[in-house]
């Protein structure tokens, strides 16, 4: 028998290109996202109360932020700081997509 565990999570890499002046920085870090419902989302998305990330991301690693103090944030202060950059966040929502593709596609 099949058991579905509809409170998962998992690690999917994240490629993101960010512009900094007339340079291009590269980089790729991984996120940690949660599963959530269709249903849920959809709610969500119909009342325009939350941000797609704000539901799935739960965690990064591999990725460095400094604070206006020049110390590396943590927590909900790096999850927000990243969901805040429009390349990056842009970034995230693209690995979230892209790996329930992946993970459900077929394989030959």
């Amino acid at each position: 028998m099949f058991k579905l565990n509809t409170q998962r999570t998992y690690k999917y890499p994240v490629a993101v290109n960010i512009f900094d002046g007339d340079k291009e920085q590269s980089g790729k870090f991984t996120a940690v996202f949660k599963v959530m419902k269709n249903s849920t989302i959809q709610e969500a998305a119909a009342a325009g109360d939350k941000n797609l990330l704000d539901m799935v991301l739960v965690d990064v690693e591999g990725i460095q932020v400094d604070g206006e103090d020049g110390k590396p944030l943590a927590g909900e202060a790096l999850l927000g700081a990243l969901k805040d950059d429009p390349s990056v966040a842009i970034a995230l929502a693209a690995a979230y997509n892209e790996s329930l593709v992946k993970k459900n596609r077929p394989r030959t």
